[in-house]
């Protein structure tokens, strides 16, 4: 159902925007095609993953490796599972419109409900300053999410996808600053009484990037706001913000270093995590994370590569948290990937982590995970 929409969407915006092409016959990259009697170009493109997971430990997130899933109370009992709902497919759509670039992209996978397919991306980009839609956060590298087998990726890291109208003011050869408003995640502990969390206002944040041969370095900050509003009237609000420092160093010909270091009063928002906790009195107040990434990716032969990656995170838990609130947790991953042939691999993966709660419980986990993926157009 979301494909047929945006099909439609995409090709009836694109269509209405382009110019009438003057050779319809026009040659256009490989993998793209002419919207006929339009200078729109279109292609259909995404991948196939089939990921084959074994549990040594309970963990409450099969298809993916959630650090905050994992039980303490001691359990055990290994499983095992299988399923390809990572497999994506997406929609690109781009023209010109008086020398304007003008780019219409969607993408979605079947991590829905029950397997059924949802969507990830659908934004509109208009020349390099204007985007609008759902995109990754502006607070977020996007361009150093570990390349793990695991779908959920470092517990304490800043990996989200918002509705967001975004503004690069300046932009040079080698550096940008990019301002955007986003729809933020209302969750939170809630007080006693009883009531409904929401955002007055959208989140507001900055990223400043700079990129050179040897990598790139990225600052971002953001600033937002939270509500409970009482259903007996009134209310009670907190005002979030933090920071993201990020970056890649590239060595040798292939070789990468990641990192990134988040900390701030409410970032879990960015994380899927709590924004707020209860103080002493049974008010919300921020909770305070900070989070810690790093990776290397080698390439040991051109067929061959490798990424091992670590994550530690840390909650100031709030007094009023419950003693069950997770307060830490670590993440590594170490894999090894079989590039067999062009567009396709196969690869084995570890994982391995652990959680300890505001009352000091805590359990660990450890995970095999296989993958197969072939990626088209």
């Amino acid at each position: 159902m979301y494909l047929k929409k945006l099909i439609c969407l995409g090709i009836g915006l694109m269509t209405l925007h382009g110019l009438k092409a003057q050779d319809s016959t026009a040659a256009v990259e490989p993998g793209w095609f002419l919207i006929p009697n339009t200078q729109t170009k279109l292609k259909i493109g995404g991948y196939v993953k089939f990921d084959l997971i074994h549990d040594l430990d309970p963990i409450g997130s099969p298809d993916f490796f959630d650090v905050t899933k994992i039980p303490t109370d001691g359990s055990e009992g290994a499983s095992t599972h299988l399923n390809a709902k990572e497999s994506r497919l997406h929609l690109d759509a781009r023209t010109q419109v008086n020398g304007t670039k003008i780019r219409a992209y969607f993408e979605g996978d079947f991590y829905g409900s029950g397997g059924a397919f949802r969507m990830r991306h659908a934004f509109v980009e208009v020349g390099e300053r204007w985007m609008a839609g759902q995109w990754w956060s502006n607070f977020m590298d996007e361009t150093i999410i570990p390349p793990t087998l695991d779908f959920e990726k470092p517990g304490a890291y800043a990996f989200a996808r918002n509705p967001m109208l975004r503004f690069k003011p300046l932009i040079t050869k080698s550096s940008y600053i990019a301002l955007a408003v986003e729809v933020p995640t209302e969750t939170g502990q809630a007080p006693a009484d009883t009531g409904a969390f929401y955002s007055p206002y959208p989140d507001f944040n900055a990223r400043y990037r700079l990129t050179k041969e040897w990598g790139h370095i990225q600052l971002t900050g953001f600033v937002g706001y939270i509500t409970y509003e009482l259903d007996a009237g009134g209310s009670q609000s907190a005002t979030l913000y933090g920071a993201n420092l990020s970056g890649q160093l590239n060595l040798f010909k292939a070789d990468k270093i990641i990192y990134q270091a988040l900390y701030g009063p409410g970032v879990g928002r960015y994380r899927g995590g709590l924004s707020v906790g209860l103080d002493k009195n049974g008010k919300i107040e921020p909770i305070v994370d900070e989070g810690f990434t790093l990776g290397y990716q080698h390439q040991w032969v051109p067929k061959f590569t490798s990424l091992v990656v670590y994550n530690h995170g840390f909650n100031y838990n709030t007094d009023g948290q419950p003693g069950n609130s997770f307060n830490r947790t670590n993440y590594f991953a170490a894999n090894l990937i079989w590039h067999f042939m062009p567009n396709a691999f196969a690869g084995i993966e570890y994982l391995y982590g652990t959680r300890t709660n505001k009352d000091g419980a805590d359990g660990e986990a450890n995970r095999f995970q296989f993958s197969m993926k072939y990626s088209f157009n």
